[in-house]
């Protein structure tokens, strides 16, 4: 986690903190307290060290490319160099360096393309020669290596499914309309999306493509613009979720017993193919010419059935209507195998495989994406995007994990570094509405949202960390920003009533990351109880009838934890009063009796000055009601029994040692000894 704190510091807008950390880098791989081998791992390093040559301020130019001549010598690297497009990037900067440093970036762009040799790399080796900073015996160094098995998934990718020159041509041209900065045409390509191309498409359609996708998610940051920004945003949220419906649905039908079969057909059966072959045999054209025919069903407008991308093939045909459908012409099974593969044209799987999306990745795609939107004063953004994660949590339980956090693959270091920025995203969210909940809000409605959505969030962030952090790991892995945000969860009573579950979940998570915060939770929910004890124990007191003494006691007890915060001196009157009425009858349990005195000793010696004097003003009122001329005479000596309690000697220890030391109970102890 260190070295990932000063990765990015290198994205930092100072320039004196980006050029301190790449120095603290660079002196941490000259001593070898970093080797080179685990800077590679890091793709965030290399998207910062980019943009390094994007800021205002440059310095240190020919330290950045230094660093990455030595660091693209690693296969690693080049494979992260270019997922981020550094060919293209390095091609640009070029002709805008000095001649000197034109020969680093060349070097760095041919060594993207330099395959490796079979032995291990430079770095490897490197490793094995040299010692590190402190002396040590080279022969017990363990070299970590990046495991490159992936263990963290439950599902990954769909089947693939290989579509006619048709249907790709209307994802292209729904992808370009995507981008266009016509409103109305992006408007209306997203409803196209929604009623027509999400429905005739498989969903698993647009990660196999998932350039769509990746133009919807980038429409999510226009929810924060300006005039009708945010509809378009809320539109792509709401494809975005007809989508992750559509592959829930379509992992089920993938993960039904019923429908596995070994057979492998080079043309799969719920491939757009093998749709327009079913289409072919059951529907007649409008237009009888044969170059009219479509192979597929006509995306906008067309008759009769289609298929869906919700798992099911086809709709089901009335009696009726199936009586009017011709029957299908006969053709060999060669003929119509040659007929897919020139539909197929020329189209080249094996890129096209390797650029897909997994359904993890998706997920993780839409988790960055979406969960920045929750920082709004929308509440209509804030519903959507929330029931757009709701859906999106479904498919990560399905397809990932929890073993993605000792899962050391570069597929599983990528999502968990994606991973911990969403969480970060989410405490500094949830901090966010509750700071403004805490605040002296004027406008009622922007309250009432913020503690909405704090709620909202707070389920959805939990349900997220029960779905793929074990407890035991939260403190390795949460970022501060949820940890804080866990302990305000924490000390929300409504949403401990309302969620208990939810909320030990929470506590689970927060005894694990912070004994401070635990304990001040512990001692906040102790006091809230022992409030709740007092109001019960002051209404139960006041109710006619037969009473439950032992329950009274107990309430009796857990009260007066809470009484220097309110200092409410008629539950003291009551407690006194209900430890002399135990006191004097003699049928009365002695665990009672001891149970009660307990509580009443607790109140003679209470830290409190006003509590403590409170209590000793009762009992002498006490005694001055019972052994008083007028109250004996009117009711008889059996009336004495009530100062019973103050004979035992565990109390008078109590007085005469403890309650004449001060001045004003020392006054009262004299009274009451008087009387």
């Amino acid at each position: 986690m260190a070295l990932l704190g000063l990765i990015r510091k290198l994205g930092h807008p100072l320039a004196e903190i980006r050029e301190r950390a790449l120095k603290s880098i660079l002196c941490k791989v000259e001593h070898n307290l970093i080797s080179c081998v685990e800077l590679v791992q890091e793709k965030l390093l290399f998207i910062y060290l980019l943009e390094w040559f994007n800021f205002p301020t440059v310095p240190m130019k020919e330290e950045v490319l230094n660093l990455l001549s030595n660091l693209v010598k690693h296969p690693s690297a080049v494979q992260h160099l270019f997922d981020i497009g550094a060919y293209e990037f390095f091609s640009m900067l070029r002709p805008n360096v000095d001649p000197d440093l034109q020969a680093e970036i060349d070097g760095i762009m041919d060594g993207l393309f330099i395959l490796p040799s079979d032995g291990s790399s430079s770095y490897h080796q490197e490793n094995e020669t040299r010692p590190g900073y402190f002396p040590q015996d080279i022969n017990n160094l363990q070299q970590t290596e990046v495991n490159q098995t992936v263990k963290c998934l439950k599902f990954s990718t769909f089947p693939w499914l290989p579509l006619t020159a048709t249907d790709r041509h209307v994802l292209s041209s729904n992808e370009s309309s995507l981008r266009s900065s016509n409103f109305t045409l992006v408007w209306n390509t997203c409803e196209l999306l929604e009623d027509v191309i999400m429905q005739d498409f498989p969903p698993e359609i647009f990660l196999h493509r998932p350039k769509i996708i990746q133009n919807l998610l980038s429409l999510l940051n226009l929810a924060f613009g300006r005039d009708e920004q945010p509809r378009l945003a809320l539109k792509a949220v709401s494809c975005l979720q007809q989508l992750c419906m559509y592959l829930r649905n379509r992992l089920n039908f993938h993960r039904d017993p019923g429908f596995f079969s070994f057979k492998q057909d080079i043309v799969s059966q719920n491939s757009s193919l093998s749709y327009s072959r079913e289409t072919r045999g059951t529907h007649h054209s409008q237009n009888t010419s044969p170059g009219s025919s479509s192979p597929r069903p006509s995306v906008v407008g067309h008759i009769g059935l289609r298929p869906r991308g919700d798992g099911q093939d086809w709709d089901t045909l009335s009696s009726s209507e199936s009586s009017t459908v011709p029957r299908p012409s006969i053709h060999s099974p060669l003929d119509m195998v040659q007929t897919d593969l020139r539909e197929l044209e020329i189209e080249d799987t094996l890129e096209l495989q390797f650029q897909q999306l997994s359904l993890p990745q998706f997920c993780i795609s839409v988790l960055e994406s979406a969960v920045p939107l929750l920082r709004t004063n929308s509440t209509q953004i804030t519903v959507q995007v929330l029931e757009l994660l709701a859906e999106v949590v479904i498919l990560i339980r399905d397809s990932l994990s929890e073993d993605i956090w000792d899962d050391n693959s570069l597929f599983a270091l990528d999502l968990k570094l994606k991973l911990f920025v969403v969480m970060d995203s989410l405490g500094e969210t949830i901090s966010y509405h509750k700071n403004n909940v805490n605040s002296e809000e004027p406008d009622m409605v922007m309250l009432v949202h913020h503690k909405m959505s704090f709620v909202s969030i707070s389920l959805f962030t939990v349900r997220l960390l029960q779905t793929l952090l074990p407890v035991e790991k939260a403190s390795q892995f949460l970022p501060e920003s949820l940890m804080t945000a866990l302990f305000h969860i924490s000390l929300e009573m409504p949403l401990s009533l309302d969620y208990p579950n939810i909320h030990e979940t929470v506590i689970a998570y927060l005894e694990q990351l912070n004994s401070e915060n635990y304990t001040i939770y512990k001692g906040t929910a102790k006091i809230v109880y022992s409030l709740d004890c007092s109001c019960n124990f002051m209404t139960d007191m006041e109710k006619e009838g037969e009473k439950n003494l032992f329950e009274l006691v107990e309430m009796a007890n857990q009260a007066i934890f809470s009484l220097s915060y309110h200092q409410h001196f008629p539950l003291i009157k009551k407690i006194i009063c209900l430890c002399s009425n135990i006191w004097k009858s003699a049928q009365t349990s002695p665990l009672l009796q001891e149970e009660i005195q307990k509580v009443f000793l607790r109140l003679l010696s209470y830290p409190l000055l006003p509590v403590k004097a409170e209590s000793y003003h009762c009992c002498l009122e006490i005694v001055q009601n019972c052994l008083g001329i007028n109250t004996v005479a009117i009711s008889g000596h059996s009336v004495s029994h009530e100062v019973n309690f103050l004979l035992h000697p565990k109390v008078l220890y109590e007085m005469c040692t403890f309650g004449l030391q001060e001045s004003k109970d020392g006054v009262l102890v004299g009274n009451i000894w008087r009387m």
